[in-house]
């Protein structure tokens, strides 16, 4: 029997998440139903069942009606945070700061990281930038382009926490993205200072490198504020 100063549902929801940090349980196992993980856990059925609700709010437990309960993956866990996060008008500057730290952090391990064919990857997003900001038209494009910069960034620096974060995070913006592109001068801009920092990563320059993102995303970040 499980007892402590939490209330008993949420004991159990530490026991499973422990469980699952342990390895206990895999990604896309499926788990015993709630009837039978009470009788295991010597607690009633409606104890298991808001252990799951707990559990599966914070991302650790995909249920399937019909089907049963499954252990997520950490991808999953990791949206479920993210999704918690609505960016209003007054969380950018919030938003910002955080990212300038992962970002910062993201150009560093990049450098460090990178190989020559994932540096000139950047040099072909940028190029394909440049030429569909000669028109400003193509908005869809664009932002898919800025999308894909930053996200390369954070795969080369093969830290895979950082990944997961990343995609996530970025996807955050991608309404306001969509309104930011669309600023007279805005796209240019932005591939602009893209290749003031791609240059700072070919020259292996991380503090350089570090300092342009910052400025980028301070950028972007006035972009966004004063045209909301």
């Amino acid at each position: 029997m499980i007892v402590n100063r939490k209330g008993v549902s949420e004991q159990v929801a530490d026991n499973i998440k422990k469980r699952i940090q342990d390895g206990v349980y895999k990604e896309g196992e499926k788990i015993l139903g709630e009837r039978d993980m009470a009788l295991e856990l010597q607690v009633s059925r409606n104890t298991v069942r808001e252990a799951y609700k707990i559990l599966e709010a914070y991302g650790y437990l995909t249920v399937k009606h019909g089907t049963g309960v499954f252990i997520s993956s950490p991808e999953y866990q990791i949206q479920k945070m993210t999704e918690a996060f609505f960016v209003s008008s007054d969380q950018v500057k919030d938003f910002f700061s955080v990212r300038k730290v992962l970002e910062e952090s993201t150009v560093k391990w990049s450098i460090e990281n990178s190989d020559l064919e994932q540096v000139n990857q950047l040099d072909r997003i940028i190029n394909e930038a440049k030429e569909v900001a000669k028109t400003n038209t193509n908005f869809d494009r664009l932002a898919e382009l800025d999308h894909k910069f930053h996200l390369t960034l954070a795969n080369n620096s093969k830290n895979m926490v950082l990944i997961r974060i990343m995609h996530f995070l970025i996807d955050l913006l991608s309404e306001s993205r969509m309104k930011t592109i669309q600023i007279p001068g805005r796209a240019i801009q932005s591939v602009q200072e893209h290749s003031k920092i791609l240059e700072a990563i070919k020259q292996k320059d991380i503090v350089l490198a570090q300092r342009y993102m910052k400025e980028h995303l301070e950028s972007v970040e006035k972009s966004i504020t004063d045209n909301n």
